[in-house]
């Protein structure tokens, strides 16, 4: 039997052992080892517990008693010589078992060998009579799928799911006694066998087979070993770049591949050996010394050969020292190349290793603070209050104020003053577009004129050139109602950061694009947004710099009603992180004045509103639509009979949307003074900010003015016109979410005398389409993980969008759902929604 380290030999000899003895068959059971390979009859005597039989005489050769103790076993029976290890068997042990051959070809004898296959005993020439008398070979290689599945069930209770033993199979490559191994220290840690253990699985099983890998080299020749090392220092399946790191020639490095192969590591070719935990343990076995010389080593070799500069950056970021010039020029080359195709954080870890290596360099400390930005925005502070005095650098400033969003206040504040101080851009010369951006976002947050700020937004966007200005005109859009084209602007980022694994990108444009779209009333996009911004957050467990996330999915919830799921995901907010927030902590704030309100806290929205409002003010930040802390405040004072309070609120909201001059600034101050404004003069001016807000995307504060109109009606005892603009308050909420808004208009339609279901209308009235797609395949039966599978979102989504469900069709759980989603279909198809 031949085959490689774990594939089964000594388990099979152990199985033909117990089968034999039950057959009534003698054992002579014996294994070789290193240290008695050069121990004459070593391997023979092991047959027979290590001591050689006893002799009538000296004179009678050892090989002729072992034969006479064998033939004297036969005489009650088969006898079958099991011998393990045969690779390391001496020279004496072997010429014995030619003789036995010979000798004892008559004799019911069966003998089993079993070797290691890298260290193959040539048998023709060493036993010639084995290969006289016939034999037959055995090869033992990696276990099929289905045999590891068979395996598998040893372990289990449950039959294991094909994906998991898939994962397992994989990882171990087939290798049986890793299998073992890695099934029983899943079983021993209660890992399930089905989806919820891959990831697990993965991993320890990773780890096994490193190990192993480990093992085998140290086993082999030594070249061996420096074949699989300079592989791992490369990371790359390159088998003439590594001999010439390594120093190992081309036909060692083929021999090096074969057994490699006849181990079992590796299958299909090198690139096995460049997976990233293989490379680790490979790596972290190699003395550091050692290890900084390949590196540079492998540097040189890739710059001098002409490759690619981010596979020479890779090699020179991971070197403690730069003593070289190329080396700094390299790796500048390197971070301008990874920057380009979107991998911010693999540019700004390339221009960490420069600033250490040259603090000197201006140049390279202000990218990486732009840059690191991108990854954990406080962290780039202290590089900018290196450089941010030096006037020449202010280009490089505003860059890096495309990472501050979500940075710190004082920081973000410095560079708008900035910007604004500079005057109105020319147009942007080729790779400026991101500096143009931003200029267009600190314009519109300033309170400049809708119409500017949009011009130069769309300026920014005209090139190919500026993926990173998309996030900040996008910005810039949709305070302007432009919030197709806010989106549109949005999509390529999120495209290019998850292609090239930039969470951090990922993160802050999911949440960005959530804001966007939960502004508009397009909830179910928002929240599977602002979900997936959570979850890459989470998973990073970053350690600042995460409020974005939390206050896009609290604000959401909060708009479609979700009180307590929204006060936990705040409660969950590092309390110095969304303080220290540029843009966060306002939307945060406005974020807890709507749960208070929805509460009946009246006092402490209006108290998280001022202090919105003083955080605004404090930045310098004008714009109407940016945080209307301003109208929320207006109508909360409204509702406390405190309407002389207001107006110096109003009439600030007043100046800063006559300064930004759009639609739906002019129907927020509308609203405002008509919520302060008592009779019919209120009425009007109500009446006018629902018809303005009609043609915007401001569809929250749209419901707020229909609202409004209708208690404002109801007051005039018009109840018909009340009635009116409460359901056209209804619908609209239904439409986009708003549950809460939706449920209270509801009640002042009924008080109006009106009437409604508590359903509003159908499925499609009442349930969003994501909730409505949830609905019906939880009521068929699939589980929270298939729903998410199949609708392609995110388990928490599925989690959330059931919550909502049972509380607006009122059950208690799925049991229920699909006889509450029948009965909601027949009242939508026959019964009248209002009267």
């Amino acid at each position: 039997m031949r085959g490689p380290a774990g594939s089964g030999k000594t388990a099979l000899l152990d199985a033909l052992e117990r089968h034999a003895r039950r057959a009534g068959a003698t054992i002579l059971r014996g294994a070789c080892s290193p240290a008695g390979a050069s121990l004459p009859w070593h391997a023979a005597q092991s047959l027979f517990c290590g001591a050689p039989p006893h002799a009538e005489s000296t004179a009678v050769p050892l090989s002729h008693r072992l034969l006479r103790r064998v033939t004297k076993a036969t005489a009650a029976g088969p006898v079958a010589i099991m011998l393990d290890d045969t690779q390391w068997c001496d020279e004496e042990s072997l010429a014995w078992l030619d003789f036995l051959m010979n000798r004892g070809h008559h004799l019911p004898l069966l003998v089993l060998l079993a070797q290691h296959r890298s260290g193959l005993v040539n048998w023709r020439q060493a036993v010639p009579g084995v290969a006289a008398r016939g034999h037959r070979t055995i090869d033992l290689g990696a276990l099929l799928g289905e045999d590891a599945a068979e395996l598998a069930r040893q372990w289990w209770d449950a039959v294991p799911e094909k994906p998991f033993v898939r994962v397992c199979h994989g990882v171990c490559r087939g290798n049986p006694a890793l299998l073992v191994r890695l099934f029983a220290r899943l079983s021993e840690k209660g890992v399930p066998a089905d989806a919820r253990g891959e990831l697990r699985a993965q991993e320890l099983g990773a780890e096994l087979f490193a190990g192993h890998l480990l093992a085998t080299l140290d086993r082999q020749p030594e070249y061996v070993r420096k074949v699989v090392e300079a592989l791992a220092v490369l990371g790359q399946a390159d088998e003439e770049l590594a001999g010439m790191l390594c120093g190992v020639s081309e036909p060692l490095v083929a021999a090096a591949i074969d057994i490699l192969r006849d181990e079992g590591i590796i299958d299909a070719g090198l690139a096995e050996l460049t997976d990233d935990q293989v490379r680790t343990s490979v790596l972290s076995a190699m003395p550091a010394g050692t290890l900084d010389r390949w590196r540079s080593r492998a540097a040189r070799l890739l710059n001098d050969g002409g490759r690619p500069v981010e596979e020479v950056g890779a090699q020179l970021a991971l070197l403690p020292r730069l003593p070289e010039p190329w080396m700094r020029d390299a790796l500048r080359a390197a971070a301008r190349s990874a920057e380009r195709d979107g991998s911010l954080g693999t540019a700004a870890r390339y221009l960490g290793r420069m600033v250490v290596a040259d603090p000197a360099d201006i140049d390279a400390q202000a990218d990486f603070a732009r840059l690191i930005g991108h990854d954990d925005p406080s962290d780039s502070v202290p590089e900018l209050d290196g450089v941010v005095a030096d006037n020449h650098e202010l280009r490089k400033l505003v860059w890096s104020a495309l990472s501050m969003v979500g940075g710190r206040r004082r920081s973000g504040k410095v560079i708008s003053e900035h910007v604004l101080a500079m005057g109105m851009p020319e147009a942007p010369a080729a790779g400026e577009r991101e500096s143009l951006a931003m200029r267009s976002m600190i314009w519109a947050m300033s309170g400049s004129s809708a119409e500017v700020c949009v011009a130069l937004a769309r300026r920014a966007l005209s090139g190919g050139d500026g993926i990173w200005a998309l996030g900040p005109a996008a910005c810039v859009l949709s305070l302007a109602d432009k919030v197709e084209e806010a989106v549109q602007a949005m999509d390529p980022i999120i495209a290019r950061a998850t292609e090239h694994g930039d969470d951090w990108v990922w993160m802050m444009a999911l949440s960005t694009r959530s804001r966007i779209l939960g502004d508009a009333g397009e909830l179910d996009r928002a929240l599977a947004d602002a979900t997936r911004a959570v979850e890459l957050a989470d998973e990073r467990s970053w350690s600042k710099g995460v409020s974005a996330s939390r206050a896009a999915l609290a604000a959401v919830l909060v708009q479609r009603g979700d009180i307590d799921q929204a006060a936990s995901v705040l409660r969950r907010l590092p309390a110095l992180d969304v303080t220290e927030s540029f843009l966060d902590y306002p939307w945060v704030l406005m974020t807890r004045s709507h749960l208070a309100v929805s509460r009946g806290d009246l006092e402490g929205a209006l108290s998280a509103l001022t202090a919105c409002g003083a955080l605004l003010a404090d930045a310098g930040v004008r714009n109407p639509k940016f945080m209307p802390w301003w109208l929320d405040a207006a109508c909360v004072l409204a509702d406390l009979g405190r309407r002389h309070e207001a107006e110096e609120f109003v009439e600030h909201g007043e100046r800063l949307a006559a300064d930004w001059g759009d639609a739906s600034g002019r129907g927020f101050a509308l609203l405002a003074r008509g919520a302060i404004t008592e009779g019919s003069e209120g009425v009007d001016l109500l009446a006018e900010s629902a018809e303005t807000l009609a043609g915007t995307s401001a569809r929250w504060y749209r419901v707020r003015a229909e609202s409004l109109l209708g208690e404002a009606l109801l007051r005039k005892d018009d109840r018909e016109g009340a009635r009116r603009h409460f359901r056209q308050a209804v619908y609209l909420s239904v439409r986009c979410g708003f549950s809460a808004l939706a449920a209270r208009a509801r009640d002042r339609l009924v008080a109006a005398g009106g009437w409604m279901n508590q359903g509003v209308g159908g499925v499609k009235d009442v349930l969003t389409t994501g909730e409505r797609r949830v609905a019906e395949l939880a009521a068929a039966g699939a589980t929270n993980r298939e729903i998410a599978h199949a609708l392609r979102i995110a388990v928490r989504t599925v989690e959330i969008h059931l919550t909502s469900v049972f509380r607006k069709l009122d059950v208690s759980g799925r049991t229920d759902l699909g006889r509450a989603l029948d009965l909601l279909g027949k009242v939508g198809r026959n019964t009248p929604t209002a009267g």
